[in-house]
């Protein structure tokens, strides 16, 4: 019940607040989805799905409410805004519903593999070893180690080179293996976890170097520290955990981390200027929702792109020099546009994937699509790969980039996934045992 009671308590503060009776009509739709969601997740422990369902609570329901104001949307970051008319908003969010809808059908509650299922790919040497190559090689690709540690200012805004992601991609797993042996040790003498420790605390200090607070962005940081602290803790931790560290992250870490990562060590002294309790009512840097909004408007005056956004999205790994008019993520059109019309700071902005496809075939292709993404992401979560030493590697891999794969431009954001992905399957073994139906802890134990 803490699932249904956090979001409900989230949405009953954030509900006064509300600018009419037209936002919260809005919003109610994407709230009772989300409810129905949580609520079929059986587990006491944190699921995929616990990501999945609040991250779409915090882009389409508390960020319409709290952003929406008259026949204008944005926060303290618009410098100008355009007036909407109800229709743009209405549209907006059917694009969200429609796409979201079949996610429902999809059970995001799976129960953890067994202890021993899934035996460790590599030795702890071999980890290691691949772990500096991929260190080094990562270092290089940046230009050096000076420049990978200046800040998101000052380093170069061009698109990242698809071999880099590959070994920061390679170094996140293997310090996630290594954390998964680290944990396997717990239950050993004492000789053993002792043993166990310099590897960890080695690829924790080379992975704090690559990407840490003052040099990566927030969700880059979620997605390659995530698998390492959740493999930490064995892949098993309590729902009301995540949920507690999903709204510090809102109101406390991500706004400082927003000010670190963008000024580096300079930003420290802004940090006194944030304020959790007006976080809480004002989350700030969540503009997917906006976003959806802009993108209708931008299609009012263009033609569909015919598959354009979707290609630009799947083709992701084509380097640009290799062809030059690739085309771009429907993210870069919209905040283009934003950009120079005085909006924003960055034509960079947050882009849901439905909107892409939107932008390529309308209602229909939005339809379709989030039919093809929940199939997927149900392929993915009954397939039987990435368990080592009974830790779901495969899972939290997934769990840690969700919300950014949800945010968007996801064109922008998938190669690093992708990478991971990848090369959890190459050391994956297949998984004999079966894992057991989901159901409740309680019926568990009964059996």
């Amino acid at each position: 019940m803490i699932r249904l009671w956090t979001v409900a308590a989230l949405y009953l503060a954030n509900l006064p607040f509300a600018d009419s009776l037209f936002v919260v009509l809005l919003t109610l739709p994407m709230f009772l989805m989300v409810l129905v969601g949580l609520y079929r997740i059986q587990s006491r422990r944190f699921q995929i799905g616990d990501v999945f369902w609040f991250c779409l609570f915090v882009y389409f329901v508390i960020s319409p409410l709290q952003r929406i104001h008259g026949d204008r949307i944005g926060g303290v970051t618009a410098i100008t805004a355009y007036a909407y008319e109800p229709y743009e908003f209405v549209a907006a969010m059917l694009i969200v519903v429609l796409f979201c809808l079949p996610f429902l059908f999809v059970a995001m509650d799976r129960a953890e593999p067994a202890p021993k299922v899934g035996a460790l790919p590599l030795p702890m040497a071999v980890l290691l070893v691949l772990n500096g190559l991929a260190f080094a090689s990562f270092v290089a690709s940046q230009g050096g180690i000076e420049r990978l540690l200046s800040s998101r200012l000052e380093q170069d805004p061009a698109p990242p080179f698809i071999g880099s992601l590959f070994f920061l991609g390679l170094q996140s797993v293997t310090a996630c293996l290594v954390a998964v042996r680290f944990h396997a040790s717990r239950s050993r003498l004492g000789s053993s976890r002792l043993a166990a420790l310099p590897p960890l605390l080695l690829v924790v200090i080379l992975l704090a170097v690559a990407r840490n607070p003052f040099n990566a962005p927030r969700f880059m940081l979620l997605a390659v520290w995530g698998p390492v602290m959740l493999a930490l803790c064995g892949g098993r931790v309590p729902a009301a955990w995540f949920y507690v560290a999903g709204l510090l992250a809102l109101t406390i870490l991500f706004p400082i981390l927003d000010i670190t990562t963008r000024l580096g060590l300079d930003g420290v002294g802004d940090l006194s200027e944030i304020s959790v309790i007006g976080n809480f009512f004002d989350i700030p840097s969540v503009d997917v929702f906006d976003m959806a909004v802009h993108a209708v408007r931008f299609m009012s005056a263009h033609d569909q792109m015919w598959g354009e956004k979707l290609g630009a999205i799947l083709l992701f790994f084509v380097p640009r020099a290799i062809w030059p008019g690739k085309p771009v993520v429907g993210g870069l059109d919209v905040g283009n546009e934003l950009f120079a019309a005085g909006m924003y700071g960055t034509p960079n902005l947050s882009f849901f994937i439905g909107c892409d496809l939107y932008m390529d075939f309308g209602l229909v292709g939005v339809a379709l699509g989030g039919v093809v993404a929940a199939m997927l992401l149900r392929l993915v979560l009954i397939a039987e790969w990435g368990a080592f030493g009974g830790v779901s590697v495969s899972r939290i891999l997934i769990a840690s980039s969700l919300p950014i794969l949800l945010r968007g431009p996801v064109g922008a954001v998938l190669p690093l996934f992708v990478c991971q992905v990848a090369i959890v399957l190459a050391l994956s073994r297949r998984v004999r045992d079966k894992v057991s139906p989901v159901l409740p802890d309680r019926e568990r134990l009964q059996r």
